[in-house]
């Protein structure tokens, strides 16, 4: 029995259906009462970002995925802050709430998961 996973979010947003289908995923593994957790790194830390476009690349808005995780209890979320600083981000540029975590502590981390899953 799958007791927790982490999604890892690495892609940007509206380059492929990746940021759709982990969102997917997530929702999927909490409906069924898996410890479900999200953590943005590299590139993936622009979906997280306000005011995107996604229309230009002919793709759904993500905006209401992230905003269903509160309904289905996907609380642990996480931003590495060295990708959100080496693309000029701060956490007031995000669209939900995240909890920061250093590359440092990326190894602590994804320790606490029994199953990671890369998008």
């Amino acid at each position: 029995k799958m007791k927790s996973c982490l999604f890892i979010h690495r892609k940007p947003p509206h380059s492929s259906l990746a940021t759709r289908e982990a969102l997917d995923a997530a929702l999927a593994s909490a409906a069924f009462g898996v410890e479900t957790a999200l953590l943005f790194v590299d590139d993936g830390v622009f979906q997280l970002r306000t005011r995107q476009e996604p229309a230009a690349a002919h793709l759904k808005r993500t905006a209401p995925m992230f905003e269903a995780l509160d309904l289905y209890g996907v609380e642990q979320r996480f931003v590495c802050t060295d990708s959100l600083a080496a693309r000029g981000m701060a956490a007031n540029d995000l669209i939900i709430p995240v909890q920061p975590v250093s590359a440092a502590d990326m190894p602590a981390l994804l320790a606490r998961y029994d199953h990671i899953l890369t998008f």
